[in-house]
């Protein structure tokens, strides 16, 4: 190795070094915090992040005005419906809670058919539950991360007096089937349920998937939002849009967060590398003195800080993959998991370095510019 090479000065100073990896690395708890702020979302659209192969729809309000426009909504619906998608269905579409990693209650949308016949309908024309699945009258499937959420499990009864919080049924409802789904789902059927709202299904089997039937069903939902402003059409898209504007607040925080985290850690660091580098001054004045040029000592100063960054943020990422892995597997029993990167927690962490390592090189090159070896 060269006296300039960054190595040359980290296996020199192993135990300054070590330090300063150390602190670096902590700033990867800003994407720890991004992995918890995006989970929220993440687990909202998990189960419905793929292009949609159903849209719902319901009514907004009861007043004659609006029952009227409804009427006038189901008189014209088959002439409005694309020609990919009209298989339609009367559904129950209630709201079910859960809570999230943060403890506090989240909600998606539960789909319960008004019969066999409308269930199985619902399986075949769709690949969301496996072919073939069936439930009995008052039956429910749901993910295995709701049952852990809810802390239920097969065969337990959910009351349809309200006394289960998370959810109501307007009658008892048993978990038959606890499936491997992704993130929070819930369907099933009872004839005793009203179907209030309707899902359209693609008009054939076998095209859930087609190119282009998730544009028309998006194309649909802004054709009713102009001409029926009390249906309301939602597909996957509108959930994730609707996820995303509802929880964009804790946005905000986030950032809030990542600015204070960078104006600590860059005091304690840059504290830490004035008291490094003032040790330093008669090596770079030795530098100077010889002939090497402020660029090539600034050089060598980037190099150094750079390859002490790098090896922080590969510990920092190293400790937060162990720490996701051993929370998932903690906290999955209890219905709650970080699912993926988080690209807020990447970027939040990629600023919070920058907002330190920047003052730290500015601040060296300022002192650099002043030493002289015959000050010594």
């Amino acid at each position: 190795m060269t006296p300039f090479s960054p190595l040359t000065y980290i296996s020199r100073n192993r135990g300054r070094v070590i330090s300063i990896i150390l602190i670096l690395a902590c700033t990867c708890v800003v994407f720890m915090g991004g992995m918890y702020i995006d989970n929220i979302g993440d687990t909202c659209i998990y189960g419905y992040e793929e292009p949609s192969q159903y849209a719902i729809w319901y009514m907004q309000g009861n007043n004659n005005d609006i029952i009227d426009e409804r009427s006038a909504y189901i008189d014209e619906l088959d002439k409005l419906l694309p020609e990919c998608a009209k298989n339609t269905l009367a559904v129950s579409t209630p709201s079910v809670s859960y809570k999230s990693i943060m403890g506090f209650k989240m909600s998606i949308t539960g789909f319960f058919m008004r019969s066999r016949e409308d269930f199985n309908t619902f399986v075949e024309y769709t690949d969301i539950l496996p072919k073939g699945t069936t439930v009995s009258d008052g039956g429910l499937i749901i993910s295995e991360w709701l049952a852990n959420n809810w802390g239920v499990k097969e065969g337990d009864i959910i009351k349809g007096n309200g006394e289960f919080e998370d959810v109501y049924f307007p009658v008892d409802m048993t978990v038959e089937k606890v499936l491997p789904l992704k993130g929070i789902q819930i369907y099933g059927w009872s004839s005793e349920i009203n179907g209030s709202s309707g899902m359209i299904l693609p008009t054939e089997k076998g095209t859930a998937h087609d190119a282009g039937l998730s544009g028309a069903l998006n194309e649909f939902r802004q054709e009713i939002k102009e001409k029926y402003p009390h249906i309301i059409v939602t597909t996957n898209e509108t959930l994730k849009e609707n996820v995303n504007d509802s929880i964009s607040f804790l946005t905000y925080i986030f950032w809030a967060i990542i600015l204070i985290v960078a104006v600590v850690f860059a005091v304690t660091v840059n504290a830490t590398f004035a008291a490094m580098y003032d040790k330093r001054k008669y090596e770079f004045s030795i530098y100077k003195a010889v002939g090497f040029s402020k660029g090539k000592i600034f050089g060598k100063i980037f190099g150094e800080l750079l390859a002490m960054d790098g090896l922080g943020l590969l510990v920092g990422g190293t400790a937060c993959f162990v720490i996701v892995s051993i929370l998932n597997e903690l906290l999955w029993d209890q219905g709650q998991h970080l699912i993926r990167p988080s690209l807020l927690g990447i970027i939040g962490t990629l600023i919070c370095n920058l907002a330190i390592i920047a003052p730290v090189l500015l601040s060296n090159m300022r002192r650099v510019r002043k030493y002289d070896v015959t000050v010594y």
